[in-house]
């Protein structure tokens, strides 16, 4: 059955059969020795420790002990006049922002968008990068890069090991201070922000919350963070790099460093971040108004109400800062824990206190929604709960 390749085959199977016939004669011989036991559980008795408990007869490594200092924050000014701020941990990862004022308040009629817009186009080419090396120098030393934007600023990071802390920064400064933004990767980014745009504003607490900042905020403030998808359809690469030409000027840019030397940073920062005083002025700071808007939407399941006031002071504050976590707090103590069915108020169908805090001012309330047809019931039960919270509460 073999044929004409037996000779061939022959060799082939005696070894099989030869190596085969060993294993099988050695096979006891381990069994004795007690490894196939230990991997196993052959031959023997097995473990009965619970895994909840230590192995006898095993040393416990020793555990990393507390740092002798508590990590503490230094910052420092560069000689261009942009700030520096580190917090040294024994982390081995290090995390690097460029924080930059501006943010979704810092837009103009012209410019609206472009915060969210460099959430997508971010860490694409430079003056002395491509996007294909940029990308595969981060997959390199095992960085991950982002951008967040807000109503207030623009955050760009990248998160990194330890080691890689000198690369991860130049690849940062590189990735910010000399993008190139060609037209190409802005227009091929706003399908993608579209898509965001469209999927954010389907959650209708989402669309209040740039209501309440509209009727509440006059200034840059007032400027919606998440756009109509439609804003964006005549955006060019133009409008983005004028809105960073507007931004990032020295007193408006801060690197912040965790996991980093203090020393190091600022050492290697200084030829990497050597910017330029503009003359562009600041913005005008926002002022809390106040005001009421509706949007008629017939078609909605819920009627969503939402009542804020002015949490004065903000972040600028930290106590006005930390008044408003304590007001949203309070204003969250009675949503339904055990059992998950229980409600505080029957016309509320949800309730979502919230505080957002900016520099020299902010909003602090709740969102609540409930049935269209007791939409007035709504408000009413939304400003009830607002009151007792004004009215005192205990210690």
């Amino acid at each position: 059955m073999l044929g004409s390749g037996s000779g061939q085959l022959a060799p082939a199977l005696a070894r099989c059969i030869s190596t085969s016939t060993s294993a099988a004669n050695a096979a006891p011989a381990l069994a004795s020795s007690g490894f196939l036991t230990s991997i196993f559980g052959l031959g023997g008795s097995r473990v009965d420790v619970p895994l909840s408990e230590r192995l006898p007869a095993v040393t416990e490594p020793p555990r990393s002990s507390a740092p002798a200092t508590k990590p503490s924050l230094q910052t420092s000014s560069l000689a261009s006049g942009v700030k520096v701020a580190t917090i040294d941990t024994l982390s081995p990862v290090s995390s690097l922002v460029l924080f930059i004022e501006g943010g979704s308040s810092a837009e103009t009629p012209s410019t609206a968008g472009a915060s969210k817009v460099l959430e997508i186009a971010a860490f694409k080419a430079t003056t002395n990068r491509s996007t294909f090396r940029l990308t595969r120098e981060l997959e390199k030393i095992g960085a991950t890069a982002y951008c967040r934007a807000g109503r207030e600023h623009v955050a760009f990071g990248v998160d990194t090991v330890r080691v890689s802390t000198r690369e991860a920064l130049e690849i940062l400064t590189d990735a910010v201070l000399n993008a190139r933004y060609p037209y190409w990767e802005v227009r091929d980014s706003l399908d993608t922000l579209k898509e965001q745009l469209a999927s954010q504003l389907k959650n209708p607490v989402t669309t209040v919350t740039e209501v309440l900042h509209q009727a509440a905020f006059d200034g840059g403030l007032g400027n919606s963070l998440v756009i109509d998808p439609a804003v964006v359809d005549g955006f060019t690469n133009e409008a983005l790099k004028e809105y960073l030409s507007s931004i990032i000027t020295p007193s408006r840019v801060l690197l912040a460093g965790v996991g980093v030397e203090h020393a190091d940073i600022t050492q290697l920062a200084g030829p990497l971040v050597n910017l330029a005083a503009s003359s562009t002025a600041a913005p005008a700071a926002s002022k809390y108004v106040g005001g009421s808007m509706n949007i008629i939407a017939p078609t909605a399941p819920l009627t969503y109400v939402g009542l804020g006031f002015e949490a004065r002071g903000g972040a600028t504050d930290v106590k006005s800062a930390a008044t408003a976590a304590v007001v949203k707090a309070l204003l969250d103590a009675a949503r339904p824990t055990l059992p998950h069915d229980r409600r505080e108020h029957e016309v509320f169908a949800s309730v979502s206190p919230f505080a957002h805090v900016y520099k020299g001012t902010g909003l602090v309330g709740l969102i609540a929604s409930g049935s269209p047809s007791k939409a007035g019931a709504l408000v009413d039960a939304v400003t009830a709960k607002v009151q007792t919270v004004a009215k005192g509460v205990s210690e």
